[in-house]
């Protein structure tokens, strides 16, 4: 027995003495599992950086097309529309992600001369902070990203993030001007190409100018005539700031994140009625656009109540005369703007989305039902974060408003031309070639016509542009031009709510945008509320009473469709 005890106690005590040596050597080392900041690889988080901005764009950029109208909106009142939390992603990816990987890898950079990785993480941050400040006004900037230095940041004003981001702009620019000792490994926008880097760093800069213009016109007429002399901004597709996702759907999902959910099980989405409404009944001919925006899954509206509810009710009485309601015609059947109701068994009638920009399906008059993953360009799509026809129409504002250099007619026909050029060349070889388009026939053509082809439809693109033309050269005012421009940037903005919701805000235009279908649905959304992320997590942050609260550039005092 005394021996057995004995053998014990030895046998722990070895025990106890290898362990303390083990932990003793161990505390020594680097967890191999816990990676510093020095050890991290430079691309990856430049890498990391471009892909997350994507997804912030996507994580942020339906809510703006769903207040204006682009696409549908649940409701049935603003503020109930949407909660505090909408925007937890795209908070969590700006700060978490792209600011902090870019505070993270800016000391490195410097100590290896990689001013190109600088400058580019500087491009991005710029976007990304400019686009909460539109979005959600006083924002932290100056005291975030510390970590335990300070773990409650305050919020900075609006004007000031946006004079930093001026400055880290200007700062890229010059860091892209030295000579880099590496270029980064991968450059999922630009392919290397500093100078493309700079074209977008400078219409980000002519964006922020626009969107002050009623609050310092003066700084923004210079700043825009600055860029447009130097010429170094995006004017052609080859510049366009756009994410390319391709078909991959695991491991990870590298699909245009839309498609996936719209087309792996089921369609989830309603298009918007009156959006819809806009490209098929706006001009005496239908928009070419719709074909690839849009696909319908039938010809016509169901004649079901049970899977459309709305063919046995009546226009709002405050709907104005002629509002689009219920559907759209020809098969676009959508919904509403703030219309709540539940969902119907109505799967196989909605209006899908189409070829241009998530890269699902060409509408070719098939209406065969686009519920399947191998469909068209299976998620092949863009995310048009910003694209040379955005440029133009932005200059035709600031043309008419501002008195910047260039004419805005000039400007206009410029916009829709790149759009045309960038939707209908947008996978040609998805659009069967024997297709012809005889819904949009006019004066110049007939169905049988070998022009009506819809890969080369160029008599249809033509007098669409003729016809836009003609209503500028008709208007009596600049309000009234200014209204035209506007329309047809919100149509070239399919897929990029951001740029339309700024738009809408500053101008007051498009004004015959549909009502919500109450009568008093409340006020138009001015900025959003700030994410839960934020004011559940940071003692030095108070929730907005309300989303009526306009950014700083916002003083419009009315013009907003309820």
């Amino acid at each position: 027995m005394k021996n057995n005890i004995k053998r014990i106690l030895f046998l722990l005590v070895l025990a106890l003495g290898l362990n303390s040596c083990e932990t003793t050597e161990l505390e020594i080392l680097e967890s191999p599992n816990v990676l510093n900041p020095n050890q991290a690889d430079i691309d990856f988080f430049l890498n990391s950086m471009q892909i997350t901005t994507a997804t912030f764009f996507e994580n942020i950029t339906e809510e703006g097309m769903e207040v204006t109208r682009i696409l549908h909106q649940f409701g049935p009142t603003y503020d109930n529309g949407y909660g505090p939390g909408q925007l937890n992603n795209a908070y969590t990816n700006a700060y978490a992600g792209i600011i902090a990987d870019n505070r993270a890898m800016v000391p490195l950079a410097e100590e290896k001369g990689l001013f190109t990785h600088i400058a580019i993480g500087q491009i991005l941050e710029a976007y990304v902070m400019a686009t909460l400040v539109d979005y959600l006004g006083d924002i932290p900037y100056s005291e975030a990203i510390l970590g335990l230095e300070n773990e409650n940041p305050n919020v900075d004003g609006g004007q000031a993030i946006y004079d930093e981001m001026f400055i880290l702009l200007d700062n890229a620019i010059a860091n892209l001007n030295l000579t880099a000792s590496a270029e980064p490994a991968v450059d999922v926008y630009y392919n290397g190409d500093k100078n493309k880097w700079i074209s977008f760093a400078n219409t980000l800069k002519l964006k922020l100018y626009l969107q002050t213009r009623l609050v310092n016109s003066a700084a923004a007429t210079t700043g825009i005539n600055n860029i447009l002399a130097s010429g170094n901004y995006i004017q052609t597709a080859d510049q366009d700031f756009q994410f390319n996702y391709s078909t991959v759907d695991a491991n990870p999902d590298s699909r245009h994140p839309i498609f996936g959910r719209n087309f792996d099980n089921g369609v989830t989405d309603y298009q918007s009625n009156s959006y819809m409404d806009l490209l098929l009944n706006d001009k005496s001919l239908i928009d070419p656009r719709i074909r690839y925006y849009f696909y319908r899954n039938r010809s016509n509206a169901s004649s079901d109540p049970n899977a459309l509810p709305c063919i046995v009710e009546n226009a709002p009485a405050h709907y104005p005369a002629g509002e689009v309601f219920c559907v759209a015609g020809q098969g676009y059947n959508g919904r509403d703007h703030h219309d709540n109701d539940g969902i119907p068994p109505d799967e196989n009638d909605r209006t899908d989305w189409g070829l241009y920009p998530i890269g699902a399906q060409f509408d070719d008059d098939s209406f065969e039902g686009t519920n399947d993953r191998t469909v068209g360009a299976q998620g092949a799509g863009i995310s048009p974060i910003m694209l040379s026809s955005y440029v133009d129409f932005m200059l035709a504002e600031a043309s008419l408003e501002l008195g910047t250099t260039g004419d805005a007619r000039s400007y206009l026909r410029s916009g829709i031309e790149k759009s045309f050029d960038k939707v209908v060349n947008f996978r040609p070889d998805l659009v069967d070639s024997n297709f012809t388009q005889t819904s949009t026939v006019n004066d110049n053509d007939t169905p049988d016509d070998p022009s009506d082809d819809f890969l080369d439809f160029s008599l249809d693109i033509q007098d669409y542009i003729d016809e836009v033309l003609t209503n500028y050269d008709n208007a009596a005012s600049n309000d009234e031009r200014l209204e035209i421009v506007v329309t047809e940037y919100f149509i070239a903005l399919f897929g990029n709510g951001i740029e339309a919701y700024n738009t809408y805000r500053r101008t007051g235009k498009p004004e015959n945008l549909q009502p919500s279908l109450l009568a008093n649905p409340g006020v138009f959304i001015r900025s959003f509320l700030y994410p839960s992320n934020l004011v559940d997590r940071n003692s030095s942050v108070d929730q907005k009473p309300n989303q009526a609260i306009p950014v700083f550039w916002d003083t419009r005092a009315e013009g907003f469709v309820d």
